[in-house]
């Protein structure tokens, strides 16, 4: 690492930074050869600072290096650290067009045998990280330990994919998240998952970075466990394992769920729900269930799409009720307006976390049929549609 940030701090804007690493025969029984390369085309270094390269405290006199801070203590621990590892570091360089460190260790060949756990076998796993590299390493590794891995690179896809899970019945043994992501973040991403699936599935944080910080919120939003960047097979056995006597799992196989063919099949719903990720998911559950669904973000355009429809085009409505533009009671009073003859019978269900007795009169009062609340259970919602489209 200290050889590589060298590397960084003196190649200037637009160089070209290598790093090559090679097995090499070995004379020695059950030991490995390895030679680490590092290469720049930085600024380089004089023939006359090459001779004292390894010493304490010593820089180059060059007014570029001056620039850059630095003790000149970095090559002279790397150089200690290689000479107790029974290895060797040359350094080649050239004032202006780069330096090449060439480091090679002994390493003992690792001949243990490796860790497994028979409970884990087959265990399906989803690994969220927006770095392709990191899911599919990781990935790699639940596929030694005999598990099942997954891999998606958003939080709003590993959202979908867990509770397609768990409609399915087919719910993840574990989801490794990481903390730092675009868009959706690790902990909106853990809130999702606690709000539509429970807490039924362990949710492991990974991270490159300190997570103390953070630690306290993000066991307060639901997960379960942290490991540190690189991920290393023992440690994710370790909290696997953890996991099965914590909830006293006996693994077995999961019963399949009887397929039964529903009467909502074909059906078509318009939902009206103004955040995405909430309307994504909405209609995603739905579609699971055969629904055909079509979406749009506030009560205005709702409002404009019934209009615009053909009678009988909807067979219900599935309405927010707190939305920017036009809220869920006045579009359900202008759509009940709406001179055409299905506009008073079709099915109107609102959408709401409020549940309270003034809140479910408001929704009747607009001339909405039922309650649904929020987050959305998805087997109460195919109840009620079943009540009033099946």
């Amino acid at each position: 690492m200290n050889l590589l940030s060298n590397a960084i701090k003196y190649t200037p804007q637009g160089g070209t930074i290598g790093l090559r690493i090679s097995e090499l025969p070995s004379p020695v029984r059950n030991t490995g050869q390895y030679e680490f390369v590092f290469s720049d085309n930085g600024i380089g270094m004089t023939p006359e600072f090459l001779t004292h390269i390894f010493e304490p405290f010593s820089r180059d006199r060059n007014n570029l290096i001056n620039e850059i801070q630095g003790t000149g203590l970095g090559l002279a621990i790397t150089n200690n650290i290689v000479r107790m590892m029974n290895g060797t570091i040359e350094v080649r360089s050239e004032l202006g067009k780069g330096s090449r460190f060439i480091v090679t260790v002994s390493l003992e060949l690792f001949d243990e045998v490796e860790e497994t756990d028979v409970e884990l076998t087959g265990l399906p796993v989803l690994v969220v990280d927006n770095d392709q590299a990191v899911c599919e390493s990781a990935a790699s590794l639940l596929t030694e330990l005999g598990m099942r891995g997954y891999w998606v690179l958003s939080g709003s896809e590993a959202v979908l994919r867990v509770i397609g899970a768990h409609e399915s019945g087919n719910d993840f043994f574990a989801v490794i998240l990481d903390w730092k992501m675009p868009d959706m973040d690790g902990l909106a991403t853990v809130r999702a998952i606690r709000q539509y699936v429970g807490n039924d599935v362990p949710i492991i944080i990974i991270s490159a970075y300190d997570y103390s910080d953070i630690e306290d919120e993000f066991m307060k939003a639901g997960a379960n466990a942290f490991i540190t960047k690189p991920l290393f097979k023992s440690r994710m056995l370790h909290v696997f394992q953890v996991f099965c006597q914590s909830r006293g799992m006996k693994m077995m196989a999961i019963p399949e769920r009887k397929e039964r063919v529903s009467s909502l099949a074909g059906k078509r719903i318009l939902l009206v729900e103004d955040n995405d990720l909430n309307r994504e998911i909405a209609t995603e559950l739905l579609q699971m269930h055969e629904l055909l669904v079509d979406e749009t973000e506030n009560g205005q355009l709702a409002l404009e799409k019934f209009r615009d429809s053909m009678p009988g085009d909807y067979d219900c409505i599935l309405m927010d009720v707190q939305m920017p533009v036009m809220d869920g009671y006045a579009a359900t009073r202008a759509i009940r307006a709406l001179e055409r003859k299905d506009a008073k019978t079709i099915p109107i269900l609102a959408l709401s976390a409020n549940v309270f007795a003034t809140d479910l009169g408001k929704a009747h009062g607009a001339g909405m049929n039922e309650h649904v609340s929020k987050p959305i259970d998805i087997g109460h919602l195919i109840d009620v549609l079943q009540k009033w489209i099946g």
